[in-house]
């Protein structure tokens, strides 16, 4: 399983000198694995980034795309009616999202693709899209799977199938569960309903969980370190330095880097990805945030000398645009 991100920005785009390493894209990342049906690319969120994302996916002759969204702030959705694959009918585009005050995936697309605030109104374009709502995070689990496609169900039932094959094709076909990406869900920490997804692929076992617009917590809820327990890679909200966190911004439904620090460890997460950059870090800031996730890394160490916590110093890093991590 590859991520490579194509937006690492929170809030707006941006593009400045000082600014160049890190990149300015709104959030936006592929995912790729073995178990997505050939020609499918599969991406979470769709800010500013998605633009070079669609670009990318066509010159790589896409078949279909499946978006899952966090939620629907600007930054996590401005890039989609801007994108080319919105508006090329031969490709289709399966739309996941929460549902927010009755908000669903077509609802957000209905409001943003209008006149006079959009020149295309979402009618004209949206036979390619078919949108599913999300009500409930924890509940719901989504299966993919090379032959048999995607497949939404409880998971008390995929529970209950206990090593026996998963009904997942249309035609009632069953695929051993060991040949899926299985997509968890839950709720984050933020002003409006924000789903993280956990992403389990089945032939090599490895896990990457998003984990974006997330305010800092006082404790780990129990919940959050079982979704994330022992995550290959983990892409975490490190919006703010502490002192401005502490200071000003508390409350705004980010986090620090020293908070993802301690949830990781927590979980323990194996690699750390330190994302969603507020618009006024320039590279030197974000590396600055970087720091103090690492100074927090070496605290615990020096507090705790005889543990061995899978995460070190090394496996902490700032995402960054057009970055490509192997998980």
């Amino acid at each position: 399983m590859k991520v490579t991100f194509y937006g690492t920005r929170g809030s707006v785009p941006i593009a400045n000198k000082a600014s160049v390493a890190t990149g300015g894209n709104t959030t936006c990342l592929r995912i790729e694995s073995d178990c997505l049906p050939q020609g499918m690319w599969l991406v979470v969120d769709a800010g500013s980034g998605i633009v070079p994302l669609a670009m990318d996916a066509l010159k790589n002759q896409v078949k279909s795309v499946a978006v899952f969204f966090t939620h629907y702030h600007w930054d996590h959705t401005q890039g989609l009616p801007l994108a080319p694959i919105a508006f090329i009918k031969t490709i289709p585009i399966a739309c996941y999202g929460p549902v927010d005050d009755g908000v669903g995936p077509k609802e957000m697309l209905e409001a943003s693709m209008r006149r006079p605030f959009f020149p295309v109104d979402f009618s004209e374009v949206g036979s390619h899209f078919t949108c599913h709502r999300i009500e409930h995070p924890s509940p719901q689990v989504i299966i993919i799977h090379p032959k048999g496609g995607i497949k939404k169900m409880t998971l008390d039932q995929f529970e209950r199938f206990d090593g026996k094959p998963l009904p997942i094709g249309r035609q009632g076909e069953k695929y051993p569960k060991s040949e899926c990406l299985v997509i968890k869900m839950m709720r984050s920490s933020h002003p409006e309903m924000t789903i993280s997804y956990r992403f389990e692929e089945g032939p090599t076992g490895k896990v990457f969980v998003f984990l974006t617009d997330n305010e800092n917590l006082y404790a780990t809820p129990n919940a959050m370190k079982v979704f994330l327990r022992a995550a290959d890679f983990l892409a975490m909200d490190s919006q703010y330095p502490e002192q401005k966190y502490v200071t000003q911004t508390a409350g705004f439904g980010h986090g620090t880097a020293a908070n993802c620090v301690r949830v990781a460890l927590e979980a323990g997460v194996k690699k750390l990805g330190l994302t969603h950059h507020d618009p006024l870090s320039t590279d030197s800031a974000v590396q600055a945030i970087l720091e103090e996730g690492k100074a927090a890394l070496q605290e615990f160490l020096k507090g705790n000398p005889k543990e061995k916590p899978a995460l070190s110093a090394g496996a902490i890093f700032s995402c960054q645009d057009y970055q490509t991590v192997e998980v």
